[in-house]
């Protein structure tokens, strides 16, 4: 299936050029490089993604999940390997790593645990503390080591939040009170509180491709909630309606807790970056536009997270299509203290995905700091894994790793380094 197929209109753009799913496992050692990796970034680049094995879906969210892993190692780039999840249900959006286990993930069902080649071991439960779905976005607290989540179903309560400790114990569990089960992709921490989305975008019509609906007449809140509360401790902020695809990071300033995001007034309309801020002695809440592009995919730097961030990489999607496709992308680093916006292009025909930011070791320093992603070409053929220094970003890659293969443009990845177990 090629890039041209989608133009001449036989396929839907998930199915077509840089989104084509691929057919086959394979496992390839000792890949090229071009530059330099350097050789103090051990670990392995995991990417998650619908890859549907018939090679049709009806959505670019739709399809069996399938992992995309390159090794890093001594300055070589010793194995890529993609493997499909097994499973009726095989998670498809984001993978992490906690407590030694790496997790694939999607909103709608159990975490899967697989092994470090990328290999399914099967659903995980927290010891079964987890009796239903889990988000596909939990974070990881860099201070404390703990993993924070939620989980939503059908039947009261909709919304349930944990939280377990370093060694994977579920330590706290709290049932919310909300009025529906609303598509919350995400949500947020700070260093004592989560913060939750409740917007006016319902589950609907579970047999659609894309199973949410607005509902005009449905209050937008966000909800500030302390780790350790229970559903009595929330503190809610409405909020003007939107829906937020993603976070960018949370922090407190005071008795204010702070939120950055990507939103978008309704459905299907482009995402900008937005920061809120919620008063928790008045009681008010704000918001500002901090950049209008069509952004997505927002990543800090791991050791950020629930704290004051200033650098933000996300993805600018260009030439939206009224279909929800798009045929152009290009990575930006924002400096949200200068609120300068730096841009690495990598050309016509190039199609760059979420970046992740890898520390350097020994430091926390934000800009200090490696940025990896896959680049992938608009025609479908051969990606490549690329490292930017992250003080660097808009200089050439310090360094290109040529896969042997075609990869998907598909959704959220980490590194996971070496001999850090709690962060991932």
């Amino acid at each position: 299936m090629s890039n041209a197929d989608s133009v001449r209109g036989t396929l839907p753009f998930h199915l077509a050029g840089a989104f084509a799913p691929v057919r086959e496992e394979r496992t390839d050692l000792d890949l090229d490089v071009i530059g330099e990796i350097p050789p103090d970034l051990c670990g392995t680049y995991v990417r998650n993604g619908p890859n549907p094995r018939t090679g049709r879906s009806p959505a670019w969210f739709a399809g069996e999940g399938m992992l995309h892993g390159v090794r890093l190692e001594g300055g070589r780039a010793r194995w890529y390997r993609n493997r499909w999840i097994a499973g009726d249900f095989a998670p498809n959006t984001h993978v992490v790593r906690h407590a030694g286990r790496i997790l694939a993930l999607v909103e709608t069902w159990l975490p899967v645990e697989v092994t470090a080649e990328l290999e399914t071991v099967g659903p995980y439960t927290f010891g079964g503390a987890l009796g239903s779905s889990m988000t596909a976005h939990p974070k990881i607290c860099p201070r404390t080591g703990e993993l924070l989540f939620f989980s939503q179903r059908p039947s009261r309560p909709h919304l349930t939040y944990y939280r377990a400790d370093a060694s994977g114990r579920v330590v706290h569990r709290a049932a919310i009170d909300v009025p529906a089960v609303t598509f919350m992709h995400d949500f947020a921490i700070t260093e004592r509180y989560v913060v939750f989305y409740v917007l006016p975008v319902l589950l609907g019509d579970v047999g659609s491709p894309v199973p949410i609906r607005w509902v005009d007449d449905f209050p937008a809140r966000i909800g500030v909630f302390p780790r350790d509360g229970g559903n009595e401790d929330m503190r809610w902020f409405d909020v003007a309606p939107c829906t937020i695809s993603h976070t960018v990071n949370a922090f407190e300033e005071g008795d204010t807790v702070v939120l950055d995001v990507v939103r978008a007034p309704r459905i299907m309309m482009p995402h900008a970056l937005h920061r809120l801020t919620f008063d928790l002695r008045t009681g008010r809440a704000a918001e500002v536009e901090l950049d209008p592009r069509f952004l997505d995919f927002p990543r800090v730097h791991p050791a950020v997270v629930g704290a004051r961030h200033r650098h933000v990489y996300t993805v600018e999607l260009c030439d939206f299509g009224p279909d929800g496709g798009f045929s152009r992308t290009v990575a930006r680093q924002h400096d949200l203290e200068t609120g300068a916006a730096v841009v690495h292009d990598f050309g016509d025909g190039v199609m760059p995905g979420e970046c992740v930011v890898a520390a350097r070791p020994g430091s926390a320093a934000e800009d200090d700091a490696w940025v990896i992603l896959f680049v992938h070409r608009r025609d479908g053929s051969a990606a490549e894994l690329v490292l930017l220094d992250a003080r660097r970003f808009a200089s050439p890659p310090v360094a290109r790793v040529r896969l042997p293969c075609h990869v998907p443009l598909g959704l959220h990845g980490e590194w996971l380094p070496d001999g850090v177990a709690a962060l991932a």
